[in-house]
């Protein structure tokens, strides 16, 4: 199994932060021949990892393991009780709006696909955060950060704004090229719950970014 670019972005002696390529499961699918992010991370450091969190098959950047038991319970609720903050860049179709700062709606499975809901249950809420970095009439570029964290929620809120992500197979149109979503994960930050350190780990963006996403 290669590395795939996975590349350590941080590690100390309790976790390790990797950037995630795109089309990499970020853990073991039905299909357990497939390589996945967690076997080539713990290929890479010689032992067993816990996943805290996951990306989408086509979305890239960090994503964070623990190494120690003991760092598992006190990882796991900061991500429970969401006291870190995730920011990622995403590339949209077309000119989004300063003004477009929120979007908000209940996203839930239907039909073997999710979508947005104008009603829906309290676990279905889904609510980000939308910044307005660089645009014109073909495309924006956006900074996005998660008050709530559902299954493709950036996604299928750029949607619900009809400004689906570029490159996406599943709720826009597919890059004739080939080129990976327009959706990357560029840091993650948090106190350590040992060291009570503020950390702030950055992946950089895929190089395809600047020749595809970043041209305007």
């Amino acid at each position: 199994m290669s590395n795939l670019d996975v590349k350590i972005l941080f590690e100390d002696k309790d976790m390790v932060a990797v950037s995630k390529p795109a089309f990499l499961p970020s853990h073991v699918t039905l299909d357990p021949s497939r390589p996945h992010l967690q076997a080539i991370a713990e290929k890479m450091l010689g032992q067993k990892l816990v996943l805290f969190h996951r990306l989408d098959v086509d979305t890239t950047g960090v994503v964070l393991f623990g190494k120690t038991e003991a760092i598992n319970k006190p990882m796991s609720d900061l991500f429970l009780k969401r006291e870190l903050e995730k920011v990622y860049w995403a590339a949209v179709e077309g000119r989004w709006l300063e003004q477009w700062r929120e979007v908000k709606s209940f996203i839930r499975k239907t039909g073997g696909k999710w979508a947005n809901f104008s009603k829906g249950r309290p676990s279905e809420r889904a609510h980000t955060y939308f910044k307005l970095l660089k645009a014109s009439p073909e495309k924006s570029l956006l900074e996005v950060t998660l008050e709530t964290g559902k299954t493709h929620q950036i996604r299928l809120h750029c949607l619900e704004m009809r400004h689906s992500v570029l490159g996406d197979r599943l709720y826009g149109k597919p890059d004739r090229s080939g080129v990976p979503l327009a959706l990357h994960a560029k840091s993650l930050s948090f106190v350590h719950p040992f060291t009570q350190k503020k950390l702030l780990i950055e992946a950089p963006l895929p190089s395809y970014w600047d020749e595809k996403w970043l041209k305007f």
